[in-house]
């Protein structure tokens, strides 16, 4: 292949501000020492980022509209990645990844590299994808490329825009956009990729591994992938984190692939402004500090949250062994006096059931509500046959538990639901029980048999949209020492097992998949607050609301 094309040459006086030496200031890699048969170019480099800043334009935020502006570690990332140069003259780098906090600007620049390999990168037919965990986050980076392509009059006359995809009519290019929740994608012949936001595809990698095998008929092709931290160490995102790590420290020897690692140690003290600067290298200019403080208050006051603001902010892979509630503030709302049977037969009372797998633990909570104040009792369930093992092979002492009355060992090797449904039964005459909630995912019979014996009952799937709102009450109640309990040693074992889910917007559920051991007791717990919110829902009427309307 011929040396790169550019539209002009670097001044021959501004050589010096166009050196290598201007640009190796990635973390904890050195792209001069491991160059090998590389050579710098600083035409190259300046090419790819005066197409950024002088024809790409913001499209969102106080600068929507105004002439891109690259960041010192954006030009230090784009002089690297373009400006390094094989003896055959095309491109050293063949992948590029890149770990930065959100709110880095990630996107824009995204966006502005695609319309580079669709418009300016003298590749012949380009074939640009973006990949994302889903369709709507991969259109994200085309929408902001369309947008781009909208406000410069060059772009416009070149592109043509269709759902989906960006066209080059001149040099037969396109822009497209794929997900890991398509079916997979074969036939394409890419010579760039932007896969943005890995972490989320989590393990899938079929549309990777589908992108990086289309690559072969390219001279100079070039995956780039660009995403804050994940929280599952099984993934494609910390794969490709701790490849990137061993290429820093030359552990592993490949000057094809540059890492830009933004995140913070383990160790180092995540409250700290100075942390904070060396993860965000965007910190003052896309985010402010006064925003970071704000968030780290709130992580240091809510432990659940204190997770994803290391996670996201600080690209720090936290495991499940940063756990969701403080068990100092669980224990503070121990109170066995609180328990008069008298007292909570005046309350309202919810049940909820969570039904584990037939040969391990399944859990039953009632829940009363006094004003502000959350009551509740854990009742347990595991078949006799299984606790020993269990007790001597993982250490949980279920054996224990059943000689102290914490939980009832069921004869034989699985558990007896219909021990469980008496239960149920025996509770309901006892206490004023308005709703039994449960998921039907394996509790569809009990369900339907409660229903039968009368009860009035509550379908709850484990599903973000059921459990949202009353784990965030189950949180805001123990963190407000609300939530009162008898001391129950298997509901705190489950609590402090516990790790939470969050979908896109943040919305919380506890995590079975995450939790590396039972948390039954408190999926039953959350389930009867469920109930409860539901109850509420039913009886707050829309005349209760308004008021009856004269017509």
């Amino acid at each position: 292949m011929k040396k790169r094309k550019t539209s002009h040459s670097v001044d021959p006086k501004r050589l010096d501000e166009w050196a290598a030496e201007r640009f190796n200031h990635l973390p904890n890699y050195d792209a001069i020492a491991t160059a090998e048969d590389c050579v710098w170019n600083p035409r190259a480099a300046e090419h790819v980022i005066h197409f950024v800043e002088h024809v790409c334009r913001f499209t969102e935020g106080e600068w929507a509209g105004t002439q891109f502006a690259l960041l010192p570690w954006q030009r230090c990332l784009l002089g690297n990645l373009y400006g390094w140069l094989r003896p055959d003259g095309t491109r050293r780098y063949r992948q590029a990844h890149i770990l930065i906090p959100r709110k880095a600007g990630k996107t824009e620049l995204a966006a502005a590299l695609a319309l580079y390999h669709l418009l300016a990168d003298d590749e012949p037919t380009p074939e640009v994808v973006g990949i994302a965990r889903d369709r709507a986050q991969a259109r994200l980076c085309l929408k902001r490329a369309c947008s781009m392509a909208s406000q410069e009059p060059r772009i416009g006359a070149q592109t043509q825009q269709y759902q989906g995809r960006l066209v080059c009519p001149q040099n037969y290019g396109v822009y497209k956009v794929l997900s890991s929740d398509a079916p997979s994608a074969h036939g394409l012949n890419t010579s760039a990729c932007i896969a943005d936001e890995i972490h989320a595809m989590e393990n899938r990698r079929e549309l990777w591994e589908a992108v990086m095998t289309s690559m072969g008929a390219r001279k100079q092709p070039l995956m780039v992938s660009i995403t804050t931290a994940g929280v599952l160490r099984e993934s494609l995102e910390y794969d490709l984190f701790e490849y990137a790590k061993k290429v820093c420290g030359g552990v592993v020897k490949n000057k094809g692939f540059l890492p830009c690692l933004y995140y913070a140690d383990m160790d180092a003290d995540w409250k700290s402004e100075t942390t904070w600067r060396q993860t965000n290298p965007s910190l003052g200019y896309t985010t402010s500090v006064d925003w970071y403080t704000t968030e780290a208050k709130r992580a240091h006051d809510q432990p659940s949250y204190e997770s994803p603001f290391r996670t996201y902010f600080l690209c720090q892979h936290i495991t499940t062994s940063h756990r969701w509630i403080r068990m100092s503030d669980w224990d503070k709302c121990a109170n066995r006096e609180w328990f008069s049977e008298d007292k909570l037969k005046t309350l309202p009372c919810y049940i909820g059931i969570d039904l584990a797998q037939t040969t391990d633990l399944t859990s039953l909570a009632l829940l009363w509500v006094d004003g502000d104040k959350l009551i509740t009792r854990s009742y347990n369930y595991a078949p006799e046959a299984g606790a020993h093992i269990r007790s001597t092979r993982d250490g949980v002492p279920y054996e224990e538990w059943s000689r102290n009355g914490w939980l009832t060992l069921t004869s034989g090797d699985t558990t007896d639901y219909g021990y469980l449904r008496e239960q149920v039964f025996e509770f309901a005459k006892k206490y004023k029980v308005r709703h039994i909630a449960y998921d039907p995912y394996n509790a569809q019979n009990l369900g339907n048999e409660l229903e039968q014996g009368g009860l009035s009952v509550f379908r709850c799937p484990q599903s973000f949209l059921q459990l949202a709102t009353p784990t965030r009450m189950l949180e805001r109640a123990i963190i407000a020492h609300e939530m009162i309990h008898d001391g129950n040693p298997v509901l705190a074992w489950a609590m402090s097992n516990v790790v939470v889910d969050r979908d896109s917007v943040g919305n919380p559920r506890p995590s079975k998949k995450r939790s590396v051991e039972r948390i039954d007791p408190v999926i039953a717990l959350t389930i009867a607050i469920a109930a409860a919110t539901h109850d509420e829902k039913q009886r707050k009427s829309i005349y209760e609301s308004r008021g009856l309307i004269w017509l």
